[in-house]
């Protein structure tokens, strides 16, 4: 059976989701945040990471930095400060995701760019990159 993009990604995102909800039970000792991270360009693979904070942890490999990227706008990845630097002016179209809870509240962040570079660079730098 044939799935499309569209239908992978969103199948993807909501498994993900399913998973960070049943992993993070509702108890005193849950982290402080939970993440999944999709990465879905336009053309190639879709990148797939968790992000578990406090304790700092997932498939995220730089999970402590993004953590403290993401302690100080209180969960919320569409307020992290954009890195600066230079970008290619390449046009690949790039989906990024972040669906999740902060200290028990739902987060949701989900915008697309021209590129990986500049996906990566808005968004701090940490979150959506390799």
């Amino acid at each position: 059976m044939h799935m499309s993009r569209a239908r992978f990604r969103w199948a993807a995102v909501l498994a993900g989701i399913a998973v960070i909800a049943q992993a993070a039970p509702a108890q005193a000792d849950e982290p402080a945040g939970a993440y999944l991270l999709v990465v879905a360009p336009q053309q190639g693979p879709v990148t797939v990471r968790s992000l578990y904070c406090d304790p700092d942890a997932g498939t995220l490999k730089a999970a402590s930095q993004a953590c403290d990227q993401l302690e100080a706008v209180d969960g919320e990845v569409g307020r992290i400060p954009a890195r600066t630097g230079p970008c290619t002016l390449e046009y690949a179209p790039v989906r990024v995701s972040a669906h999740g809870r902060w200290h028990g509240r739902p987060r949701h962040f989900e915008r697309t760019f021209p590129n990986r570079c500049i996906a990566v660079r808005d968004t701090g730098g940490i979150l959506f990159s390799e």
